[in-house]
C-alpha cells in the first residue's frame, strides 16, 4: 500500500469527483446485466472474468479508505480476484452484490441464465460496461479476443498528472477559473421553496417525434450532435425558467480520445457551459455563439478539475445526458446515481423516439411538477426548432392542455355570486336593520350600537349632500383612530361620495399634495388641522360636532356600483404618491369574498391598521357586514404588543389582522385568547412564525393574505392548517372572484413551477389611478385570455411561481417597489426627493438586510464642484419633512462615485454591501448604559454597540423598538412610554431618558396618562 497523498493516488479528477460525492454513503456501483440463452456455468464464467481482469488493470483495482486520508487509496492487485455468488432472483442478486464488492473488485451474481456483474463506479462508465459486456459474451462463446494493445487506465492517470505541469494545462485551468467566476450570484430559484431532503422523485415522459426534429434542426443549423443540441435547448429553457444569468449547465460527455477508445475505466466527464442568453437576440445567433463556446470548452476538457470547481462553488446545479439504447437485448447497464443536481435531464434515444427522465435529488418535488416541467421543455424545444428567428424569452413553454389547467386552478372569477346590493355601506345597513342594538364600534369604554352609528352617519350624509357631494365626489377625512372617523367614512359613502383618509402623522407637504391631487370637494377635520397643510379655497370644511341643521328626509341615492367608494394613496415611482380608485363594486366584491373564505363567525375584530391603509377596509366593512363589533385600540396601545395581547384577551377578540413581524411580538404575550382567526398580511410571512403560532395557539386558524391596493385589499389567501413545507409560506390560491395569472416576458402564461409576473383580474380590480390616465393604461392592461371583451388585468410587478398544488409562491419584486414592515414603498420616490435637495447630484436608495431585518439605505453624490450644503443627518431631517417616517432611510452616506456593474449600470448589490458611516466606538460608561447596550446587541444581533451608535442606522425599526421596550421594562422593573424608545436613538440618549423616568417614580397609570397627554399635544 502506498503512502502517497490522495492527489497522487487519484490522478483523474473524474474519479476524485465521484468519490468525494460518495463520502458518508454506500459505495457507488456500476452494474452490468447479461442475458444468456441457457443457464450459466459459474466456473466457466469465473474463468472469463479472470481473463478479463488480467487484461484490464482497472478490473483488479480496489479503493480502500485509510485513516487520515480524505480520499480512498487506489490499489492495483497483481493477481485477479473474482467473487461469484449463486442466487435465485434479481432482488437477491442486487442484495448480494454490495457484500461481494467488499471482498473483490470484480464480482458477479448468477441466477440461471441471467448474470449481474458489478465493479466500483470509479472503475467504469457506461461505455466501459458496454465494452465489457461484448468481451464477456465473446469469451463465454469461446471466441478469442485480439491482443490488448490499448493504454491502461493508470497510464491515462499518469499522463493527466504530467499534464498539470505543462503550460497548456495552466491555460486550461485559467479558462475554467474564468467560467467559475462568471457564475451568477446564487439567487434563490423559484422551486427552492420546496422542502429539501424528501427523497428523489423521477418522472419519465416519452416525448413526441418533434423532439428528434428539433435536435436535427440544431444539428443542421450549427453542426451540433444530438447531445450538444439537447444541452443548448435544456440550458436555454432553464435560463427562461429561472431568469438567472449566467447559468452553468453541464453535459455528460465521454472524455476518451482516439487512443483511449478501448481502455476500460471511468472517463465520463461533465462539461460545464455558461448560458448567458441575450434578451431580444434570435435563437439562431445565440446557437452559433454557443457552438463556438462549446468547441472551446471541449478543447480544454482534459484540464477540467471538478474538485477545484466545487471548491470555488461553481459546480453546475443543472445537467443533462444523452445516451443511445443498446441495439442488442443481451445486456443493459445501471449506474448508481452520484449526482447532486437540482434538476437533471436524461435523454435516451430509442427505436421509437426519445425518452426523457427528469430527476431532482432531495428536492421533494411532486411527480406532477416534474411532469409539468418536462411538458414545458417539450413545448419550448418544438417552438425553438420552428422559429430560430425568435428570442428564447419570447418562446411559449405552455401548451394548450397546461394553459387550460392553469386557468382551472387560478381563475375563480365566476366563484363569487351576483351581488344583492351595489353599495359598500349597504352591507352595514343590512346589519343595522337586523341587529340595531348590537355594539358596532368600540374603543376603550366608548361604545356605539349599529342603530346609533347608522343615525350619526345619516346625519353627516345629509350635511354632505347639502354641500353638493354625490357620485365620485372626494371627501377628505383628517384624523386618527376614533369612533368619529368610522362615522365619517360611513357618512361619506351614504352621501354618494368617496372618502380619502388623511393621516395626521404624514408630513404636511404630502397631505397638501393629496388634497390637491384628489380635488377634494370637502374636508372633514376630526382634530385641529396642522397650520402648514395647504387647503384650496374652494374646499368646504365640516366638523362632526358642528354640522349644519338638515331635514330628516330619506337620503338621495347619488352613486352606482361603478362610483368611487374610497381613494387610497400609495408610494409612486415619480416622486409623488398615486391615488388608487376603488369603486363600490370593487369593495363589495372584496368584502363578500371574505364571507366565503372565512367560515368562523366574526364576533369581535381588532383593527390595528391605520385608516390611511387599505387593510383598514377589511377590518371596518368585514366586521360591520357580518354584524360583528369593530374594536379599535387606544393610542397608547396600538404599537405595544404586550398591551395589545392583554386587550385581545380582555375584550375576547375573535379576529385581527397584523403584519407578520408585529404578530410575532404579540404572540409571545398571548396566553389563552378567544381568538378564532389571526390574519397576517403586508409582508412575507416567515415559516418560523407559522410553526410558533401552531405551538402556542393550535386551535386558532392562521391565514396568510396577499393583495395590492389595486385589488381592493386582497386577492389570494392561504390557510396554514399545518406547518409550512419549505422556505416560504405561499400566498395561496385566488379568493372567490379573483383571477390570478403568472405571465412571462412575452405576455404568455408561465407554466406550473415557472417564474412569472403576477397579473390580477376580477371584480375587485380598481378603476385605476386618480388623475393618472397614462399610468392607469400601463398598469391596467387588457386580459389576453378573457372570453369576453373589456376584461382587464393589473400588473402587480411581483415575481411569483404557480404550483401544481394550486398555491402561488411570492418570489420578490421585478422593479424597485417593495414592502418593508407592511409599508408599500417606491424606491424611486425617495430617490427623487433626495435628488432635489441642495448639494445632491444623484441619489440611490437600496434595501439592506441586517440581522434585525430589512432597512432602507440612501447613498448620494455631491453636485459637481460643490461641497454639499447639507450633512448626512440634515438630509435625513429634510426627508422627514416630505415623507412619512416609514419611507425615511435608516442612514445616508455621501459617496464620491457610485459602484457600477461591468456594463456600466448602477450596482445596487454593491451599494447594499456598504456600511453606514462608522463612528468611533465609545463603550458604556455606567451600569445603565451597559444594560441598554446589551439589550440592543441581543435585539440587533451585533457583537458590540457603542453609546453613540444610532439605533436606526444599526438596523433598528419601530417594531424592534417595541420589543426592546418590553425587555428594558422586564430587566429594570420600570414602566416606560413607548415614545422614549423612538426619541432615544442612541444608548446615551436613551439612558438619559430612562434615568429621568426612573428618578421621577411615576406609576404605570401616570405614565399612560402622560403618554396620552403627549399624543394629544402632538395632534394639536
Amino acid at each position: 500500500m502506498t503512502d502517497a497523498n490522495p492527489a497522487e493516488i487519484f490522478q483523474t479528477s473524474a474519479q476524485q469527483a465521484l468519490i468525494l460525492q460518495a463520502q458518508s454513503e454506500q459505495p457507488r456501483i456500476a452494474r452490468l446485466w447479461l442475458n444468456f440463452a441457457e443457464p450459466v456455468e459459474p466456473g466457466r464464467l469465473e474463468a472469463v472474468l479472470s481473463e478479463l481482469g488480467q487484461r484490464h488493470e482497472i478490473l483488479r483495482t480496489r479503493y480502500t479508505q485509510v485513516a487520515g486520508l480524505k480520499l480512498p487509496v487506489q490499489e492495483i492487485a497483481e493477481q485477479v480476484r473474482v467473487s461469484i455468488a449463486l442466487v435465485h432472483t434479481e432482488a437477491q442478486a442486487r442484495a448480494q452484490l454490495n457484500a461481494l464488492l467488499e471482498q473483490a473488485p470484480l464480482v458477479a451474481c448468477v441466477a440461471g441464465a441471467q448474470v449481474l456483474v458489478g465493479v466500483a463506479l470509479a472503475s467504469a462508465d457506461q461505455q466501459a460496461l458496454g465494452q465489457l459486456a461484448e468481451e464477456i459474451l465473446a469469451l463465454y462463446r469461446g471466441d478469442t479476443l485480439a491482443p490488448f494493445e490499448a493504454l491502461q487506465y493508470a497510464d491515462y492517470a499518469a499522463w493527466q498528472a504530467d499534464l498539470d505541469e505543462e503550460a497548456f494545462a495552466r491555460q486550461g485551468k485559467a479558462y475554467w477559473r474564468g467560467l467559475a467566476a462568471a457564475q451568477a450570484p446564487g439567487r434563490r430559484l423559484p422551486f427552492e421553496a420546496i422542502e429539501q431532503g424528501a427523497g428523489e422523485r423521477n418522472q419519465c415522459q416519452r416525448l413526441s417525434p418533434g423532439l428528434n426534429s428539433a435536435l436535427a434542426v440544431m444539428q443542421a443549423e450549427a453542426g451540433l450532435a444530438p447531445p450538444e443540441a439537447l444541452l443548448f435547448l435544456w440550458g436555454s429553457f432553464l435560463s427562461v425558467l429561472t431568469r438567472q444569468q449566467p447559468l452553468l449547465v453541464a453535459l455528460e460527455v465521454d472524455g476518451r480520445n482516439d487512443q483511449l477508445q478501448h481502455t476500460l475505466g471511468h472517463f465520463a466527464r461533465r462539461l460545464p457551459q455558461a448560458f448567458n442568453l441575450q434578451p431580444g437576440l434570435a435563437l439562431r445567433e445565440q446557437l452559433a455563439a454557443f457552438a463556438v463556446q462549446l468547441a472551446e470548452g471541449r478543447s480544454w476538457l482534459d484540464c477540467l478539475n471538478e474538485p477545484d470547481m466545487s471548491a470555488a462553488g461553481a459546480l453546475p446545479v443543472f445537467a443533462c445526458a444523452y445516451t443511445q439504447a443498446p441495439a442488442a437485448e443481451q445486456w443493459r447497464v445501471e449506474l448508481d446515481d452520484y449526482r447532486n443536481d437540482k434538476l437533471f435531464l436524461s435523454a435516451r434515444a430509442q427505436a421509437d423516439g426519445v425518452c426523457l427522465q427528469l430527476s431532482a435529488p432531495g428536492q421533494g418535488f411532486a411527480p406532477a411538477q416534474l411532469q409539468a416541467w418536462l411538458t414545458q421543455f417539450d413545448t419550448f424545444a418544438l417552438n425553438a426548432a420552428a422559429d430560430l428567428g425568435c428570442a428564447p424569452e419570447q418562446l411559449n413553454t405552455v401548451d394548450a392542455e397546461q394553459a387550460a389547467a392553469l386557468l382551472a386552478r387560478f381563475d375563480r372569477s365566476l366563484a363569487l355570486p351576483a351581488a344583492a346590493d351595489d353599495a359598500l355601506h349597504g352591507l352595514f345597513e343590512q346589519m343595522a336593520a337586523l341587529h340595531p342594538q348590537r355594539i358596532a364600534l368600540q374603543i376603550g369604554d366608548q361604545r356605539l350600537s349599529y342603530a346609533e352609528l347608522d343615525r350619526r352617519a345619516d346625519e353627516l350624509a345629509r350635511a354632505l349632500q347639502a354641500c353638493g357631494v354625490g357620485g365620485d365626489s372626494v371627501v377628505a377625512v383628517y384624523g386618527s383612530r376614533s369612533v368619529e372617523i368610522v362615522v365619517a367614512l360611513l357618512g361619506i359613502l351614504k352621501a354618494g361620495g368617496a372618502y380619502l383618509p388623511l393621516d395626521p402623522g404624514y408630513p404636511a407637504e404630502r397631505l397638501s399634495f393629496m388634497l390637491h391631487d384628489a380635488r377634494a370637494q370637502c374636508l372633514i377635520s376630526l382634530q385641529p388641522l396642522a397650520d402648514d397643510i395647504e387647503v384650496a379655497p374652494g374646499v368646504q370644511r365640516l366638523q362632526l360636532d358642528a354640522l349644519p341643521p338638515s331635514d330628516l328626509l330619506p337620503l338621495r341615492k347619488r352613486h352606482s356600483a361603478a362610483s368611487l367608494a374610497y381613494v387610497i394613496y400609495t408610494s409612486g415611482s415619480t416622486g409623488k404618491p398615486k391615488g388608487v380608485m376603488i369603486s363600490h363594486a370593487n369593495a363589495c366584491a372584496s368584502t363578500r369574498a371574505r364571507g366565503l373564505f372565512y367560515r368562523q363567525p366574526l364576533l369581535r375584530f381588532l383593527m390595528l391598521s391605520s385608516f390611511s391603509f387599505d387593510s383598514s377596509v377589511a377590518g371596518i366593512f368585514w366586521s360591520l357586514a357580518q354584524g360583528g363589533t369593530l374594536c379599535l385600540p387606544g393610542e397608547e396601545e396600538h404599537k405595544d404588543p404586550q398591551r395589545l395581547a392583554a386587550l385581545i384577551e380582555r375584550e375576547q377578540i375573535s379576529h385581527f389582522l397584523a403584519l407578520p413581524s408585529f404578530y410575532a411580538q404579540i404572540l409571545e404575550h398571548l396566553e389563552q385568547p378567544a381568538l378564532s382567526c389571526v390574519i397576517v398580511a403586508g409582508e412575507a410571512c416567515p415559516p418560523e412564525l407559522a410553526v410558533r403560532h401552531r405551538q402556542r395557539l393550535a386551535q386558532t386558524l392562521l391565514v396568510n393574505e396577499y393583495g395590492p391596493s389595486e385589488s381592493a385589499v386582497w386577492c389570494s389567501a392561504h390557510a396554514l392548517e399545518q406547518d409550512p413545507q419549505g422556505e416560504r409560506v405561499p400566498i395561496g390560491a385566488p379568493i372567490a372572484g379573483a383571477r390570478l395569472l403568472a405571465l412571462d416576458e412575452a405576455g404568455e402564461m408561465a407554466g406550473f413551477g415557472c417564474e412569472g409576473e403576477l397579473y390580477v383580474g376580477g371584480p375587485g380590480l380598481a378603476r385605476g389611478y386618480l388623475q393618472r390616465p397614462g399610468l392607469t393604461a400601463s398598469r391596467f392592461v387588457p386580459d389576453p385570455f378573457a372570453k369576453e371583451p373589456g376584461q382587464r388585468l393589473y400588473r402587480t410587478g411581483d415575481r411569483v411561481s404557480a404550483g401544481v398544488d394550486g398555491c402561488i409562491d411570492y418570489l420578490g419584486r421585478l422593479d424597485f417597489q417593495l414592502k418593508i414592515r407592511g409599508f408599500r414603498i417606491e424606491l424611486g420616490e425617495i430617490e427623487s426627493r433626495l435628488a432635489q435637495l441642495p448639494g445632491v447630484r444623484e441619489a440611490a436608495v437600496v434595501v439592506r438586510e441586517s440581522a434585525a431585518g430589512a432597512q432602507l439605505a440612501a447613498y448620494v453624490l455631491h453636485t459637481d464642484g460643490q461641497t454639499p450644503a447639507s450633512t448626512e443627518q440634515s438630509l435625513l431631517d429634510a426627508l422627514r419633512e416630505q415623507l412619512p417616517e416609514y419611507m425615511v432611510p435608516a442612514f445616508v452616506r455621501v459617496l464620491e462615485r457610485f459602484p457600477l456593474t461591468p456594463n456600466g449600470k448602477l450596482d445596487r448589490n454593491a451599494l447594499a454591501a456598504l456600511q453606514p458611516q462608522s463612528h468611533e466606538f465609545v463603550a458604556p460608561r455606567n451600569e445603565l448604559e451597559a444594560t441598554l447596550a446589551a439589550i440592543w446587541q441581543e435585539a440587533l444581533h451585533l457583537e458590540q454597540v457603542g453609546i453613540h451608535d444610532n439605533f436606526f442606522a444599526l438596523g433598528g425599526h419601530s417594531l424592534l423598538a417595541t420589543r426592546i421596550r418590553s425587555e428594558v421594562q422586564a430587566r429594570l422593573n420600570l414602566n416606560l412610554p413607548l415614545r422614549v424608545f423612538f426619541e432615544g436613538e442612541t444608548v446615551a440618549l436613551l439612558a438619559e431618558q430612562v434615568a429621568q423616568y426612573r428618578d421621577s417614580g411615576l406609576s404605570e397609570s401616570k405614565v399612560d396618562a402622560l403618554e396620552a397627554l403627549f399624543d394629544a399635544a402632538e395632534q394639536v
